[in-house]
């Protein structure tokens, strides 16, 4: 190992041991564990949704998910004053939320697209409009309204319940039992 040279057996042991620390605390620069430790406690939404007087018949409405079963009728249009509630359950924090489109279907360039005229999701408080995100048709396509699909962050009151007005219309010549899917995410800031 080393050559020509001619060391003695404590030298060469010095060595040996020199080399191998040296290598030991490379290592040990290079190898170590970081630890983390997360808790994860299942509570109710900030911002939840609650059934409501006017909601649709056969809906699921859950805090943190719902389905609303709605129903459009051929030249009329059909509201549902309040439809669900968005509530601030917090008793001491006004927290804000917003509307954001996800998914609709039928797609667009679909000809059943033609068998909705409207279709509005308005959010109001406890006296006035608030905002709202809305499917409007144009021949076979969508037209989303806020066109970036979604809309400003509104603060909900401390202990406060908004509610959503759905309104829907179809036009004169719908075929009835035709369905279509909207798929909208409530993001909360908390």
């Amino acid at each position: 190992m080393f050559g020509s040279l001619k060391l003695k057996k404590p030298t060469k042991f010095l060595i040996l041991l020199l080399t191998s620390i040296l290598i030991g605390a490379v290592n040990a620069a290079i190898f170590y564990t970081l630890t983390m430790e997360s808790q994860f406690l299942v509570s109710s939404p900030v911002i939840r949704f609650s059934s409501a007087p006017d909601e649709p018949s056969g809906s699921t409405v859950n805090d943190a998910w719902c389905m609303l079963n709605a129903t459009s009728y051929p030249n009329a249009t059909l509201t549902y004053e309040q439809a669900l509630y968005i509530e601030n359950t917090d008793g001491s924090n006004a927290h804000s939320f917003r509307l954001r489109h996800l998914d609709v279907s039928p797609v667009n360039g679909t000809a059943t697209v033609g068998n909705w005229s409207s279709i509005k999701f308005m959010v109001y408080n406890s006296t006035d409009f608030v905002c709202s995100l809305n499917y409007t048709v144009s021949g076979t396509d969508w037209i989303l309204e806020p066109s970036s699909g979604e809309t400003n962050y509104y603060s909900v009151p401390a202990s406060t319940s908004w509610w959503i007005r759905l309104e829907t219309l179809s036009p004169a010549t719908a075929t009835t039992g035709n369905t279509c899917y909207i798929t909208i995410a409530v993001d909360v800031q908390q």
